[in-house]
């Protein structure tokens, strides 16, 4: 999987899980990968007014700081979530 890093923030592929949920979902199932991770794992995606979409619990941290998409800079704001 490819990982790009966008300020700090991570924009993997969003229908994978991201690095954190990984890391979470890797120590509760005792060091499996892959498939204990699943295509998605448990990570929740938000797509924002502007249409891009991240995962929650990435851009959670990333609006604490700077409540724009980091990518067309526009005003955060949530438009829908899912997987």
């Amino acid at each position: 999987m490819e990982v790009r890093v966008c300020s700090g923030l991570c924009v993997s592929f969003t229908p994978h899980a991201c690095l954190r949920c990984q890391a979470e979902n890797k120590q509760e199932s005792g060091g499996l990968s892959g498939a204990a991770i699943g295509s998605g794992g448990d990570c929740v995606v938000v797509w924002g007014e502007c249409n891009h979409s991240f995962h929650y619990c990435c851009m959670s941290l990333w609006v604490k700081q700077n409540n724009r998409c980091p990518l067309c800079q526009q005003e955060w704001s949530i438009q829908r979530m899912g997987k």
